[in-house]
């Protein structure tokens, strides 16, 4: 025992020497571009205008927990609705949370802290998101009449307010049918979610469907007590309660088939609006454009759907301070580093960070050069453990820009969330 316990240390020791090396390695060297070249760089958001073929602009982060990357996606945002009409944020967040935000930023009770905490996620718990809704809320308080701005959420993970809105409509429209339904759902809720077993999640499918097929029969009747708007996102509502069962029986399709619905969400908000441009926002993985993590990415999904109507931005940082969640639900603020041929060229560049649009430099051989060769950038989820920082396998991807993104935003540096308990 005592010499298999020698053997295990040492080839631990060998496998942290040999990351340590490889990190510090690839840290070495680089392309660096001239002054000429770094000209094509975009300092200031406020410009940023989507071509007009574009239906769809994708934002993604390397890391949820990073504060920067949060201001980022509401300037974002902000610019496209000033230079483009956008009027549709959607984030990586539950469908009937979204619609709590929604309500909020039409003038709904509470506060914005509150709205953003139904989405969901920890990491979204932060006082930046609340900031957007509340710019959010006064935008729409002075707009035009079918100029207003709306929140939502793609995600499909959770239950109870996709049930709340959905009973709210069926109430006043069908109260034989919610009645029938509360019962039938309500060992679903967000608490016990990944409780169920999987007869209990098989059921609940069949169930969903089952009243998705009685709301469609009833359309006419609950449209004309709350409208299409109303039975739209109702029945939306009670699609996700089917999704959110059928994710949680999916095991290793699990990556895949949400990245699927989140694409089928999307698609449902284009139909759902008046051709304006949609905003969308998540990880990078997600957002990107080709499958990098071994399943069917939502941006390669929304590529094959729209072609050049889907415009995907990625980004990066060479330093990151971000909140990472623990198992408990708590958050540590962790740092890792990372340098690549995107981030470095900020070493001649002043300010915090660039945005480049792809299109730009599509004569520059320099560029070139750096999109069309492959990058590790970082990438983050939500969390990551300590000893994980030990080596870049653990928190960057390798990606080829070009083949991914039509354009990136590449920071200096970018600090921890301001996170609202």
């Amino acid at each position: 025992m005592k010499a298999k316990n020698r053997k295990v240390k040492r080839m631990t020791a060998i496998f942290m020497a040999a990351a340590m090396s490889m990190t510090l390695l690839a840290g070495c060297g680089g392309k660096t571009l001239t002054e000429e070249e770094l000209s094509f760089c975009q300092t200031d958001i406020g410009t940023l205008t989507a071509p007009d073929h574009v239906k769809i602009v994708g934002l993604g982060e390397s890391s949820h927990g990073a504060s920067e990357y949060q201001q980022m996606k509401a300037e974002v945002f902000k610019a496209l609705v000033k230079n483009n009409g956008c009027r549709t944020f959607v984030i990586e967040g539950d469908f009937g949370g979204g619609l709590k935000v929604d309500t909020y930023i039409h003038g709904g009770e509470g506060t914005a802290q509150e709205a953003v905490a139904e989405l969901g996620f920890g990491i979204y718990r932060t006082k930046e998101l609340a900031e957007l809704a509340d710019w959010m809320r006064s935008y729409n308080a002075e707009a035009a009449e079918g100029r207003d701005l709306h929140f939502y959420g793609m995600d499909m993970q959770r239950y109870d307010n996709n049930k709340e809105y959905l009973f709210s409509v069926l109430d006043e429209a069908a109260p034989e049918l919610s009645e029938e339904y509360k019962e039938i759902f309500s060992q679903l809720t967000d608490d016990n979610r990944y409780v169920l077993d999987n007869s209990a999640l098989e059921q609940a499918q069949t169930d969903a469907l089952a009243l998705l097929k009685a709301m469609d029969e009833k359309e006419e009747e609950i449209t004309a007590v709350s409208g299409k708007r109303d039975f739209a996102f109702a029945r939306e509502c009670a699609n996700s309660i089917y999704e959110s069962s059928e994710l949680c029986a999916s095991g290793t399709d699990y990556n895949s088939l949400r990245d699927g619905h989140m694409a089928e969400k999307v698609e449902w908000f284009v139909s759902q609006g008046d051709g304006s441009l949609i905003f969308i926002n998540g990880h990078n993985g997600h957002i990107g454009k080709s499958s990098v993590s071994g399943y069917t990415c939502l941006g390669a999904r929304l590529t094959e759907a729209y072609g050049d109507g889907y415009f995907a931005i990625g980004t990066d940082a060479a330093a990151t301070r971000f909140n990472s969640q623990k198992d408990s639900g708590g958050f540590e603020v962790m740092e890792v580093k990372n340098k690549n041929d995107l981030n470095r060229q900020l070493d001649k560049l002043q300010g915090d960070y660039y945005y480049l649009d792809f299109s730009e430099v599509s004569e520059d051989s320099g560029w070139q050069e750096i999109l069309n060769s492959s990058q590790k950038i970082t990438s983050l989820n939500v969390g990551i453990a300590g000893w994980q920082k030990i080596s870049k396998m653990f928190y960057t991807q390798a990606v080829v820009p070009s083949a991914d993104f039509d354009g990136m935003i590449v920071f200096r540096e970018v600090s921890p969330t301001a996170i609202v308990d």
